[in-house]
Parts: structure tokens; sequence; C-alpha cells
């Protein structure tokens, strides 16, 4: 059952989350028989088909995966650059202005002049972080406040404050002005810098280099943090394909999804021995089931809300195949260990909203201009009932016309009433095909043609005729 699905990283079918559907298609392929190269290629050609519905997605499918020697290479270049930016921050708040590129990197310990004179350009500006830039626009804030001791910061996330759901936070610590403060704490930026000016053909005696020297050192970090997250956007794809039908957008999720993966990169610690793609899946699906629980319904839901409905959904569904029936309330509330009433006041308070502007029937494109022109609005009640589009005389033919219709169907037998009753839609307002029919009834076409023609010529009476020309005549007058 779904309950034994692993949390982190569920993988359906034995299909590997990193790797594109149709090379899955293809491996499945070659460990049943020995595939020929025109069996492998249309394999190929129907994987992509089947599991890539966007073009906007097939290109992350063509990048390169990471060795684990190039994930710790690259984890610890970002960890040199989010270092870095901490040390920016930490100038910006004791300045009290951003500072240089020379000042930030003389206080991430390159040194040394340059011959010719330092000059900033726009593409060195790029370098800075972006939420810091985006904040000293507005000269009037005061970034200190965020590191107020009595002030509670929901660490982790960019706004400052408490809200529902978030508890009391915990106090942000400042960051610190210099990286040597933080080297000596995690010496193994140490041998990242050795490593960044090895790229660079230079040696590091006394001090790291020049402000350019730190620039191209920045360059190479961000550089290997766009790489982290360009060869991993195909595991944020895998995640957000699960979660597409719950009311949002796939494209949607996979841009959320990737926020989650930036944040993952900046994160993680290849130190600790874990694959980057294991430690990133967390991120990601944090990143997905917000954007769901925003973004899904009308009215948003709190995110422990959402997940509890959620949770909920899943036992449901294992009931109903342990049980083979629909569930009470009562033995999902028993399930999830909480009271029955306090699970019906849930469900009955986060049931979805509609627009009274939605098609009170559902439309069939094969009804040929029959289709009905009424909305949810229509059913609503109006204070004033002259104010009501339809008269009492057309509800009282709506009425007759209906009791006619069921005196009518009264002479067939069974299996012939509900084939009429689904095949032109007059329970629900939803024509459905033959083959519509013989699904939900789990019969065969033949059998379903056959006892709608034996209908049709039951009812095929003159007297019938004349009585539903008349209530024609009456409800369109």
């Amino acid at each position: 059952g779904s309950k034994n699905k692993p949390k982190v990283l569920p993988e359906a079918n034995n299909d590997d989350p990193l790797r594109s559907p149709e090379e899955n298609v293809v491996d499945k392929a070659s460990n049943v028989s020995e595939a020929t190269p025109e069996a492998r290629k249309n394999l190929n050609e129907a994987g992509m088909k089947m599991s890539v519905n966007s073009k906007a997605l097939q290109k992350f499918y063509k990048s390169e995966l990471l060795t684990t020697e190039e994930e710790k290479t690259y984890g610890n270049r970002v960890q040199f650059l989010v270092r870095c930016e901490e040390v920016h921050e930490g100038l910006t708040i004791n300045l009290m202005r951003a500072p240089s590129i020379e000042e930030w990197a003389i206080a991430c310990g390159y040194t040394d002049d340059v011959e010719n004179g330092f000059e900033e350009t726009n593409e060195m500006q790029q370098l800075r972080p972006a939420r810091d830039s985006s904040e000293l626009q507005s000269p009037e804030m005061d970034q200190s406040k965020m590191y107020d001791s009595n002030v509670p910061v929901f660490v982790g996330n960019v706004s400052a404050g408490t809200g529902v759901g978030r508890g009391k936070g915990r106090v942000k610590k400042p960051p610190r002005q210099t990286l040597d403060e933080i080297i000596r704490q995690d010496s193994i930026l140490l041998s990242v810098i050795e490593d960044l000016a090895a790229i660079s053909g230079r040696k590091i005696n006394g001090t790291r280099g020049s402000a350019i020297d730190f620039v191209a050192d920045l360059s190479l970090a961000k550089d290997a943090k766009k790489q982290m997250v360009k060869s991993n956007m195909r595991l944020v794809i895998s995640i957000a394909r699960r979660y597409q039908k719950v009311g949002v957008n796939l494209q949607d999720l996979v841009q959320e999804g990737s926020l989650g993966l930036m944040r993952a990169a900046e994160k993680y610690d290849p130190s600790r021995g874990f694959k980057f793609s294991t430690y990133a899946s967390w991120w990601i699906q944090q990143a997905v089931f917000r954007a769901i629980a925003y973004h899904s319904r009308t009215i948003r839901l709190p995110v422990h809300v959402h997940n509890l409905l959620n949770k909920a959904r899943k036992v449901r569904s294992e009931l109903q195949s342990e049980l083979g029936r629909q569930p009470t309330d009562d033995e999902v509330a028993s399930k999830l260990e909480m009271e029955p009433e306090k699970l019906s006041k849930i469900l009955r308070l986060t049931r979805k909203s509609i627009s009274l502007e939605q098609p009170r029937f559902q439309q069939n494109p094969k009804d040929h201009g029959q289709e009905s022109e009424m909305v949810v609005g229509d059913m609503a009640i109006v204070s004033n009932p002259g104010e009501e589009d339809v008269s009492p005389e057309n509800v009282v033919d709506n009425n007759l016309f209906h009791a006619d219709l069921e005196e009518m169907l009264n002479i067939l037998g069974d299996d012939e009433k509900t084939v009429i009753r689904l095949r032109y839609g007059m329970d629900d307002g939803l024509s459905r095909t033959v083959t519509g029919v013989s699904e939900i009834l789990n019969k065969s076409k033949a059998w379903v043609r056959s006892q709608e023609s034996r209908a049709l010529r039951k009812l095929r009476r003159p007297w019938y005729e004349k009585k539903l020309k008349e209530h024609q005549n009456s409800l369109t007058s």
C-alpha cells in the first residue's frame, strides 16, 4: 500500500528519478531481452512522447548528471559562496551601506593590491547577494532590527516575524564580518580556496590574492551553483509530476521546486557523506507542497491543515482498498487518531469553493448545439422572489415534464431504463456515448446498443409523441 512507500524519494516501478523517462524505458526493454538498435530507438521515442508532455521540460533531461566527486567539489564551492555572502551581509549591517567589491574582498582575506588599480564593473555587481541588493534599494530600512535579540525570527524564511504555523521562532545570529572568523570553525574552506586558486593558476602565500582574484573565485562558485541546479532539474520534474493533478500547473510546480533545489544547493554539506539528490529531494518536496497549499485553492488553507487533508485522503484510500467499500468518517478518524467531530468539522469547513458562472451541467461535445446555458448562479436563492428569472408557470411545466418522463420510463425494464438514463443524461445532464455507458455498466457495446434500441421501440408510441410535443411547445414559448 501507499503507507509502505519511503517518505524521501518514492520510486514507482523501480524507475530512477534522476534519469529521463526514455532512458528508463530503454533499460527495461534491455533487461527483458536483447533489443536491436531500431527497437531501442522506437522505445526511446515512445518513452519521450508518453512521459515528457511538455517541450519546455525536455531540455532538462539533456543535462549531464554529476559524479560523486563533482558533487563534492561543487558543493564545497557553493559553501564558499554562501560564506562570502554572509560576510557581505555582515559588512552591510556594520557600514549601514553596501560595501564595495574591494572592501568585500579584503574582509574575505584577498588583501593584495591591484597593479593598475581596481575598477568595479556591472558584471561584478551581479556577484552581490540578490536579497541584500534588493533590501539596499530602500535606504530607510534599518537592517539591524533583523538581529534584535528581542525579535524572534523564523530562520530559513526570508520574511521576518511570526505567524500561524511558524511557532515562536528563534533569534537569528548576526552574520560574521570576516571570512577568517568562519574558517576558524570550518577549516574545509581553506582547501576550497586553494582549489580555486589552483584553477586560476596562482599560489597562496600569506594572502589569498587580490580583489580581481576574489571576483574570479566568486564567479567559479556561482557557476558551480548553477551547474548543481541544472544537473538536478530532472529530479525536480520527477517530484513535480507526482502532484500535477492537484490544482497547480506542472510548470508552476517545476518552477517552485527549482527554488527549493537552489535552497538545497546552498545548504548542502558534502562532508556529511550523502548524495546531493537525497538531500535536495526534501527541499524540493517542501517547496512543491507549499506551492500546492498556497495556490491550489481559491481560499488558501494553512499548510498544516492542507497536510492533514492529504493524510486523511491517503488513509481513506487505504481503508477503501482494505475494506472493499467506502469507509465512514468514524473509521477514518479512528485511523488518524482524532475525534470524529473534529474531522467532520475540518472536512466541512475546507470544502472547495465554486464559481457562480460555472455551468450547472457537464457539457458533452457530442450534444450538437443542445448544450444547456444554465449556470450555478441560476440556482442561487434571491431575496426578492419577483427578481427570479424562472416564472412559476415554467417551474410547474418543468415538473410536469419530468413526471411524464418518469411515467414513460416505467414501461421499460431495469436494464433498459438504466441505459436510457445514462445514454441521454437524464440524471446529471451529461449525455454519454455507447462506449462510455458500456464502461460504466461493465457490459459490451453490443449489449448497450440492443438495450437502447429495444427501449426506443417501446417508447415510440403516438400518444407519447403527442405528450412530449405539448411539453416542448409549453417550455419553449
